[in-house]
């Protein structure tokens, strides 16, 4: 068998291991989905706070090849983007410790292509930008903590 031998019948697991691997992958998914319900209200949670403070939200989990927004809202010329995370306690660590300089510049990379989506789609909002402010928000339980340029 050489370097390029690509065999003629897939590779499977079999017996009780695979059985078994197969039950942690549905573990996974359901934690998945909590955790992905968790960041959700957690996402509402923040966005509720800047719509109380006086902002207009213009997207919520925008998504590109290079990255998701959380929230984005702006007042008054400031387009802030705020990355969000969400813990049930801080057994894991504080939320904010989970945003690392590699999840940062995706977020900054994404703001590139929601700029370019707004150039496309809605130059009067791009047109009244002045500056862009990236925060970040901590939601441990109902608890709401929010760092304005936090990167």
């Amino acid at each position: 068998m050489g370097m390029g031998h690509v065999p003629q019948e897939p590779i499977r697991a079999e017996g009780a291991r695979a059985q078994l691997q197969r039950s942690q992958r549905r573990g996974t998914s359901s934690r998945r989905s909590l955790s992905a319900a968790r960041g959700q209200r957690g996402e509402a949670l923040v966005a509720q706070q800047y719509v109380a403070e006086g902002w207009v939200l213009v997207a919520r989990n925008f998504r590109s090849t290079r990255g998701e927004l959380d929230v984005v809202a702006i007042k008054e010329g400031v387009l802030v983007v705020c990355e969000v995370k969400a813990r049930t306690d801080l057994a894991m660590g504080h939320p904010f410790d989970s945003i690392t300089a590699n999840k940062q510049l995706r977020v900054r990379r994404a703001t590139a292509d929601y700029l370019a989506h707004l150039r496309a789609t809605n130059p009067r909002l791009l047109a009244s930008i002045r500056t862009v402010r990236f925060d970040a928000a901590s939601v441990v339980g109902n608890e709401v903590e929010r760092l304005a340029d936090a990167f």
